[in-house]
């Protein structure tokens, strides 16, 4: 019987001599026969795969060393191969308080830009009306007045307060107020005395519907047991809970700018403050509420829009205070003297004038000259009765706080020396209601540029800087962009790093081995031999798309070793980078960005070296095809193992059997040999019988 076990693609005999370990048969070792006839048939075949399999085990790993290795150099030059790359650059802020402005070294453009802030961008701002919250009172009476020789105990949270009679039963009470004010419990009620039997508890929060009791001890004289009688005076409400309808449903409509308008229905009993702030904060719109304690238990709340004129808010709300009822701004102006034969009256409001001649009489000239404004603007300019010298303007919009006042020109006669003059009453000022902050756009120039924004952030503006804008400024803020040749320098100096950790692992790939040396596992593979000088010439040969002065890496401090690595002179480049900028920005990227796969135009040292690695790297290039190989080479490697351990498994079997059947037969003639022997011994006439 055999048994096998596989490992590291051989198979170990295990087989048991049964015969000889039962003590019978010819004696000699069917097994060990057996085993080296097997190890013997076997051992070439054997070898032969061992060596093909390590082989291509070494080749698989070093394949994969190279492919992770041209990765990383690969990587490495992607850095460099856009012309955006090399906008390496610092940035100064001359008041970083006002502007908070951050840089994009790939994108930012060298340059001096001068920004003025004259309006932050802000967002409309609602309050509702103030809601007051209501104190608990509790009202505690006692069944009698406390007399001499009494005292009174009065017990609340779990603590007591306890006041013996003082001369008279009112400040007795006086007295215990006084204690519970004092204690413990004085921090969240309070308490005063009514008369001399009666005192009152405040709950200072006002948030409980029913305050917990207090119970009272005691004697009236001594004697007297005290009782007490408890009245809810007032019942506590929370501002922020309590219903703004009573039991009546609420509807409030947002809109934001000119977008859809949408509806928060509140159920009647499920009005309060705390059910708005939910409804509005659910609305898919940018808008935001919250609830605010404005003073000692009042409350607002307040809603915000997003920023920018476009999106102002319009609120219809008739339960909560949150929609805007604009007052009107209305300006008197009155004339020093009216309008006569031959004179005219020129009106200039916002730039606009507006002219009457005299017209049948005083009064008439300023109804004509009020209608002309009213033709004309977005104003609405009204004659005042009874007067032949006084004229209204409202604001329409009534947002103003403060109008543009308009200028009176012309005269009372015609004559030069009656100059018409004017004064102006500010007789209503202009409020936008429960309206505290109005939507507007940000407003700045930068470079003599006039932009407004929706928001405080500005990035699209400036290349490669984001503005955060906090604050107007009274004065321009630069912000200089400069370039920044030392990231240059580390960039360049990554390079070249990068392609001396390549030499490193591909020189050990190739390598004819020694006696102090291994052989490399690529070594024979001359494609691969051929990728490491391929590479080695991106570093030394004159790029594809020089600059005017500067041509190559050698030119700009880089210097190839004995060794096969480069090294940097830091000095050298750095004259190089301030001088030549431009030169080695060609040289490396072909002063182009994002160049398609496909193209066939020059690239630049970085950029062809990267679309080389990356033709190695593809489906059809030299690492896929070896990939591809090894593990076709490494499949059949198994199955010729599989096959070989199959013809042994059958060739044991067969000579087994074979030694078995021997082994079977010698024990049978030895057995006739013995019985013959015997029968001999035992004949007449032997020696042994004579």
């Amino acid at each position: 019987m055999a048994l096998w076990q596989m490992g590291s693609g051989k198979k170990e005999i295990m087989a048991t001599d049964y015969l000889n370990a039962m003590g019978v048969g010819a004696g000699f070792d069917t097994k060990a026969i057996v085993t080296a006839l097997v190890d013997a048939e076997k051992a070439g075949k054997q070898s032969t795969i061992d060596r093909k399999t390590k082989d291509v085990e070494a080749s698989v790993s070093g394949m994969a060393s190279l492919k992770s290795s041209l990765t990383t150099l690969q990587t490495a030059f992607k850095a460099v191969d856009d012309k955006r790359d090399f906008n390496f650059s610092s940035l100064s802020n001359s008041a970083p308080t006002l502007i908070n402005a951050q840089l994009n070294s790939s994108t930012a453009m060298p340059g001096t830009y001068k920004v003025t802030v004259s309006q932050l961008a802000q967002n409309d701002v609602y309050q509702s009306d103030s809601v007051a919250e209501a104190l608990e009172v509790d009202t505690y009476t006692l069944n009698s007045a406390v007399n001499a020789s009494g005292i009174v105990s009065f017990t609340y949270g779990g603590l007591a307060y306890s006041q013996a009679f003082l001369t008279d039963s009112a400040k007795t009470i006086d007295g215990l107020v006084a204690a519970i004010n004092a204690g413990s419990a004085g921090s969240t009620v309070t308490a005063v005395a009514v008369n001399s039997t009666t005192f009152k508890i405040t709950n200072d929060t006002g948030s409980d519907t029913q305050m917990t009791k207090g119970v009272i001890g005691g004697t009236s004289d001594g004697t007297t047991a005290l009782s007490i009688t408890t009245a809810d005076t007032t019942a506590g409400i929370g501002a922020s809970t309590v219903d703004q309808n009573g039991t009546s449903a609420a509807t409030v409509v947002i809109q934001v700018g000119s977008a859809a308008a949408e509806t928060i229905t509140l159920a009647g009993g499920s009005t309060s403050l705390e059910d708005l702030v939910v409804g509005i904060n659910n609305l898919t719109a940018d808008v935001s509420a919250r609830i605010v304690e404005t003073g000692s238990g009042n409350y607002r709340i307040v809603v915000e829009g997003p920023q920018g004129s476009d999106n102002a808010l319009t609120i219809t709300d008739s339960v909560f205070g949150l929609q805007t009822t604009n007052t009107r701004e209305v300006d008197t102006y009155t004339l020093a003297a009216g309008v006569a034969v031959g004179g005219s009256v020129t009106f200039t409001h916002e730039g606009i004038e507006y002219t009457q001649a005299f017209s049948s009489s005083p009064a008439n000239t300023i109804v004509l000259l009020a209608a002309k404004v009213n033709a004309a603007s977005g104003i609405t300019a009204a004659a005042v009765a009874g007067s032949n010298v006084a004229f209204t303007i409202t604001n329409d919009v009534g947002s103003d706080t403060q109008m543009t006042k308009g200028t009176i020109g012309g005269t009372t006669d015609g004559s030069s020396s009656n100059a018409l003059t004017l004064t102006t009453a500010d007789t209503t000022a202009g409020s936008d209601g429960n309206k505290i902050q109005a939507a507007q756009n940000a407003i700045l120039n930068v470079n003599g540029l006039a932009i407004s924004n929706a928001t405080n952030q500005i990035d699209a503006v400036v290349p490669g800087l984001k503005l955060d804008l906090m604050e107007v400024s009274a004065s321009a803020i630069v912000l200089s962009v400069g370039r920044d040749i030392t990231l240059a320098k580390t960039a360049i100096t990554n390079l070249v790093d990068a392609y001396n950790t390549f030499e490193g692992v591909i020189k050990d790939l190739t390598a004819p081995g020694s006696k102090t040396t291994d052989v490399g596992s690529l070594k024979t593979d001359a494609e691969v031999k051929a990728i490491r000088s391929k590479m080695r010439s991106f570093l030394t040969a004159d790029s594809t798309t020089p600059g005017n002065t500067k041509d190559n890496m050698m030119e700009i401090g880089i210097s190839l070793g004995k060794t096969g690595t480069f090294s940097v002179n830091q000095a050298t480049l750095s004259t190089a980078l301030t001088n030549y900028y431009d030169d080695i920005t060609k040289m490396f990227s072909a002063n182009t960005d994002d160049q398609i796969t496909s193209s066939t135009a020059d690239r630049g040292i970085a950029g062809d070296l990267v679309k080389q690695i990356a033709a190695y790297l593809a489906y059809d290039g030299v690492v896929k095809l070896r990939e591809t190989s090894y593990a076709k080479t490494s499949s059949g490697l198994i199955s010729d193992q599989k096959t070989l351990d199959t013809k042994m498994a059958s060739i044991e079997a067969r000579y087994t059997k074979q030694f078995s059947t021997m082994n079977k037969i010698m024990a049978e003639m030895k057995s006739t040999q013995e019985y013959l022997e015997s029968q001999l011994e035992n004949l007449p006439f032997t020696s042994d019988n004579n």
